[in-house]
Order: structure tokens, then C-alpha cells, then sequence
């Protein structure tokens, strides 16, 4: 079988279902993003895209997922942690309510912070940072949790994902990535090309398994095929009503 590329961003969180910005905040499944992981499995078994390997955030919410995934394909798949793919550091705007960080920045600036490639939010105080739960991957090169991350120094820190990836999908493997809203929203940035404008309008919905084929190296489609697509394309126009990935 020809390899595939198949992107997945993890299960509900505790901390989407409040909708609140996550970022390196480490929360875990709701009940229902644990279902929503089990869905996915059973997508990708019966497109017969069962993954060979899995590249996984070390984050609690993608690696439950990945494990779920892994459970319900029959248990045998590798997973491999890359702390290159954790959740984007959103800095100050971490574990606030995004409709109260939209009211407090306005708009423009919600949008510019939030969704643009080189917004850069403000640090997390230190006082906040001791009461949260922040992940930190010692010893790996992450900066420390709380100073704030632009996409596009996720798109820096991804990219050796993405060549790994790649190199193992034309090898003929089924490689499926599991990460973030925005860890993924780099990703796709390598993978598509995406231009400024196209990744400031990309939401990727939940548990929605994503899928890319190479044809001479290049991903095909572009921006990649939906395994459900109408209840991905719902759910990212949910989340962009709500204020974006």
C-alpha cells in the first residue's frame, strides 16, 4: 500500500470543553474527547489506514489519544514521543476564558496574537505560572513554559517532525501524527506551503483524522482529505465561531 500522511489533533480536552486557552497547560481527556479518539480509530481502520508508526505529542491529551488510537487498532503500533510537537506557549493568555481575552484585547489584536504567524504574546507572570499545571520537556531544547510562542516559532520547532514524517511515508508507512490545534496548524503550513492568509484561517477540528498521500514527494491533496468530512467541516466552523484553533 502506498504511504500515507495522516494528521489528528487530540480528543476534547478539559480545558477546551471550558474553552480556555491550553497551550502548555498538560490537561487531560474529557469522557467525550476519550470517545471521539475511539471514533477516529475506527475511521482510519475501516479506510484501512491503520498507522505503522505514530508520532505523538508527550502532552497528557495527545498522548491519551494516541493511546486510545492505539488500543483500538489492535495495540501493536509504535508510538514515538517528540516534544517538538507540543501545544503552541501562549504565553499571558494561558488558562484565560477566550471570550474574556477577546473582550480585553479587542478584536484586532485577539486575531493578530491568536492567529497570525508571527503574533507574539506576552509572558505568562510568574504567579500565574506556579499555579498552573505547565509542561515542560527537560533537557529537550523547549524554551521554558510561560514566555510565549509566535506560530511561527512552532513552525521552527515542528519541522524536524515534518522531514521525519515524510521520509517515513515514502518508505510506503501509514504515519499518523497526533498533536495539537496548533502544533498542527504548523504542520500543515510545511506541508501545504500555506500562505499567511491561508494559516490564519485554518481551524482543525478535534479527532478528525486528516489525510495526505505523496506523489512525487508533494502531498495530495492539498490541504489533505477529511475521513468524515462533513462533521470535520462542522466542527471547524464551530471552533472558529468560538475564536480559532
Amino acid at each position: 500500500m502506498t504511504g500515507r500522511l495522516v494528521l489528528l489533533r487530540h480528543g476534547e480536552s478539559v480545558a477546551n470543553a471550558a474553552q480556555e486557552f491550553t497551550g502548555r497547560i498538560d490537561v487531560d481527556l474529557t469522557t467525550r474527547g476519550v470517545a471521539q479518539a475511539r471514533d477516529a480509530a475506527r475511521l482510519l481502520d475501516a479506510a484501512g489506514l491503520v498507522p505503522d508508526v505514530v508520532l505523538t505529542s508527550p502532552m497528557v491529551r495527545a498522548l491519551r489519544t494516541a493511546q486510545v488510537v492505539q488500543t483500538e487498532v489492535g495495540g501493536q503500533v509504535p508510538l514515538r514521543e517528540r516534544w517538538r510537537l507540543v501545544e503552541r506557549d501562549y504565553g499571558f493568555l494561558t488558562g484565560l476564558a477566550k471570550a474574556a481575552a477577546r473582550e480585553r484585547l479587542g478584536p484586532e489584536r485577539f486575531v493578530s496574537l491568536r492567529r497570525t504567524r508571527h503574533g507574539l504574546p506576552g509572558p505568562l507572570d510568574d504567579d500565574a505560572a506556579a499555579r498552573l499545571d505547565l509542561y515542560e520537556a527537560l533537557g529537550s531544547g523547549l524554551a521554558p513554559a510561560g514566555r510565549g510562542e509566535s506560530l511561527q516559532d512552532v513552525v521552527d520547532r515542528v519541522a524536524p517532525c515534518w522531514a521525519e514524517a515524510r521520509g517515513l511515508v515514502a518508505d510506503g508507512a501509514v504515519v499518523l501524527v497526533v498533536a495539537h490545534g496548533n502544533s498542527l496548524r504548523a504542520l500543515c503550513l510545511l506541508v501545504d506551503g500555506l500562505s499567511d492568509e491561508e494559516v490564519l484561517h485554518l481551524n482543525l477540528p478535534q479527532a478528525q483524522p486528516l489525510v495526505y498521500a505523496l506523489e512525487d514527494g508533494v502531498p495530495r491533496p492539498r490541504g489533505g482529505r477529511y475521513l468524515d468530512p462533513g462533521t470535520a467541516h462542522a466542527v471547524a466552523a464551530q471552533i472558529a465561531s468560538e475564536g480559532g484553533t
